[in-house]
């Protein structure tokens, strides 16, 4: 490919990403998919898959007896708390059917209702998970499992979009900055290094499930500089996507990343 022939289409995919970006900002949810836990209480746990704004999970712990038992539950939407909490919630049942190793009879499976679950998401990463079963109430801090490392680092082609807000002049309150093009994220002296064409972020990176989040400082070529945390960072063969918020001298801003990873 001609070099002139890639830049053009380099920057058509970059402006692309931005547009998707900025409209994904006010249309799609946090995608909640994990597995949950509480820290430091091994062998129990919620398995969250997520479609749309639609949450099924199911709960495997415990019973009275201290035998193993799974409970499911459909999660939909309701609304959002003061402090910013996304809240999901739905009946929970417990789920009985034909055991393996014989033909699958679907009239055997039985539902019944235990109670309900709630699940507030303060953040991408963490929650408050409440139920019941049978009159039993339980209400734990929950957050997503990290149990096997994954990385973002990479090169890509794609995009940073914000929007400021909270300015110090209100008049420049609503300003959106694309910095679209080619850029890599690279392990540098224990920290992590995101390059974009225009901005350069450093900082720390820590795995939270599925997802990282990146706490860092920037510099821009047009001399801007500030602090940026990096959250819902999600990488695979395809691509990355992330969401971000910082704050320079004079105001705050939030956006989003995304990018296509270069094939090698």
């Amino acid at each position: 490919m001609q070099p002139t022939m890639r830049l053009i289409r380099t920057l058509i995919l970059a402006a692309a990403v931005a547009t998707a970006g900025a409209a994904a900002a006010t249309t799609a949810a946090t995608d909640y998919s994990d597995s949950w836990a509480t820290p430091g209480e091994p062998g129990w746990g919620l398995n969250v898959s997520q479609q749309a704004d639609t949450l099924f999970a199911t709960l495997f712990t415990y019973d009275r007896g201290e035998r193993a038992v799974w409970y499911s539950v459909t999660l939909t939407y309701q609304s959002v708390g003061p402090a910013g909490a996304v809240s999901y919630a739905g009946d929970l049942y417990e789920t009985t059917g034909p055991a393996p190793g014989q033909p699958y009879d679907p009239r055997l499976v039985r539902y019944r209702l235990v109670g309900r679950m709630t699940v507030d998401f303060g953040d991408a990463a963490h929650a408050l998970l409440t139920y019941s079963v049978d009159g039993t109430n339980v209400t734990k801090q929950v957050t997503r499992f990290t149990f096997a490392a994954q990385t973002i680092v990479g090169d890509y082609v794609g995009a940073t979009s914000d929007v400021t807000y909270d300015c110090e002049d209100p008049k420049r309150n609503g300003l959106v900055t694309n910095d679209p093009g080619p850029f890599t994220i690279r392990q540098e002296d224990g920290g992590i290094v995101l390059r974009f064409p225009t901005c350069t972020f450093a900082g720390t990176y820590t795995q939270q499930g599925q997802i990282g989040q990146v706490d860092s400082t920037y510099e821009c070529t047009h001399l801007g500089r500030g602090e940026t945390r990096f959250t819902s960072m999600r990488a695979d063969q395809g691509g990355i996507t992330g969401v971000y918020e910082g704050r320079d001298r004079f105001c705050r801003f939030r956006g989003n990343v995304g990018g296509m990873r270069v094939l090698e």
